[in-house]
């Protein structure tokens, strides 16, 4: 199930265009039962791809990245490729998604949707946690005393609960950080912690507590995602030790 092929007795070893052919349809038919929208615009010549190299035994993490960028190209968002590529999988008989391909059909989507990523995490494009720190620093150095950085700014964090299993945890990281790039568009940093954890600085407002309260709602409704805020310590020497402490899974994951 890593990638380079597959054991699935409708599948593999059924030989020809034949199998290419129901592998397609059925995954067709199981990705629109589980929820494709819309309906007629499913199939892309990557798709075809995909089915190829499955009844072949060939890699699936290169035609998965094709699939991405098909998808994004196409508009599709990146939860709905994702559950596509787990209706594939529910076809194949495999219990979840394997990592390889979920990392391969995201950076695929992401390399399609985005601008360079320079600085970014290719699963989620979200910011690394080290471009954050750099941004801390311009906030302190731009500080003054009158304005210290406690007091006009402030950090968010979104975490997942570390104990769902990897492959729902990524697909949940992969969707929040394109959510969260859309919902914060007021100059806000936001970048990933760790694989559970993203940090969002933002400048600190009077309607800041309604938008991270509402975000808050949402998040918990949608993806089982806990959201805080958190206040910025006086100093940068402070601020990279709790940016560290802040991103540190719980104690005994």
């Amino acid at each position: 199930m890593g990638g380079s092929g597959i054991e699935h007795p409708e599948v593999a070893g059924a030989g020809g265009i034949d199998a290419d052919v129901r592998l397609r349809a059925r995954w067709s038919r199981h990705s629109r039962a589980t929820g494709w929208q819309p309906r007629d615009e499913w199939w892309t010549p990557a798709v075809d791809a995909v089915c190829r190299a499955a009844v072949t035994g060939d890699r699936l993490d290169g035609v998965c990245g094709r699939l991405g960028r098909a998808r994004a190209r196409a508009g599709v968002p990146v939860a709905a490729a994702l559950d596509d590529l787990a209706a594939l999988c529910d076809v194949l008989d495999w219990p979840a998604p394997p990592m390889e391909l979920v990392k391969a059909l995201a950076e695929g989507w992401a390399s399609a949707e985005t601008a360079p990523k320079d600085c970014r995490d290719p699963l989620t494009g979200l910011a690394t946690a080290a471009y954050l720190r750099t941004r801390l620093g311009e906030l302190y150095q731009a500080a003054t005393p009158d304005r210290p950085v406690p007091r006009t700014h402030r950090l968010l964090v979104v975490a997942l609960d570390p104990a769902v299993d990897p492959w729902r945890r990524a697909a949940r990281m992969i969707v929040l950080g394109h959510d969260l790039r859309r919902y914060f568009t007021r100059g806000e940093s936001l970048a990933l912690l760790t694989r559970e954890r993203i940090g969002i600085v933002a400048r600190l407002t009077p309607d800041l507590p309604i938008r991270a309260g509402t975000l808050r709602d949402r998040l918990r409704r949608e993806h089982a995602a806990a959201v805080w805020s958190t206040a910025l310590p006086p100093s940068y020497a402070e601020a990279l030790d709790f940016l560290t402490d802040v991103g540190r899974p719980p104690s005994g994951d």
